[in-house]
């Protein structure tokens, strides 16, 4: 039970780091902007408590509570003591990044969507603007 308990945990983390980095083109598109919004949520959500966690614990809370489970299962894969995003890029790509590596790429992440938000309100608020203005009639 405990060994299944902790691949959950770390699908779950799979699923939730996806969705953050796939869902990141929401900030800038802004088709559907119920979708935009609820996304926008789900990642302040998601660095806030990744932050957090990072300060508390020294890393993510979820790698935590899988790695309590996998240990608690007596079947404990050989590096469930490291980081997820490590084993998960071990898994996929036979490649074992650093913390260090880790830390600059999710920072690196931020700093893209960052701008890309300011970028886009800019945009938006000169599109307003533009859109505000009286109309001359120059007939």
């Amino acid at each position: 039970m405990w060994a299944a308990l902790g691949a959950g945990v770390d699908l779950l983390h799979a699923l939730l780091m996806a969705a953050w980095v796939l869902g990141l083109p929401l900030l800038f598109w802004h088709r559907w902007p119920r979708a935009t919004r609820a996304y926008a949520l789900f990642a302040i959500v998601f660095v806030v408590a990744n932050q957090l966690s990072r300060a508390l614990l020294g890393e993510c809370f979820l790698t935590t509570i899988a790695r309590a489970c996998w240990n608690r299962s007596g079947s404990a894969p050989a590096d469930s003591s490291e980081w997820f995003t490590v084993r998960l890029a071990a898994a996929i790509f036979r490649l074992t990044p650093t913390h260090h590596a880790i830390k600059l790429a999710t920072e690196a992440l931020i700093l893209i969507v960052a701008v890309g938000v300011l970028a886009s309100l800019r945009f938006f608020a000169s599109r307003r603007n533009a859109c505000a203005r009286p109309q001359v009639d120059r007939g």
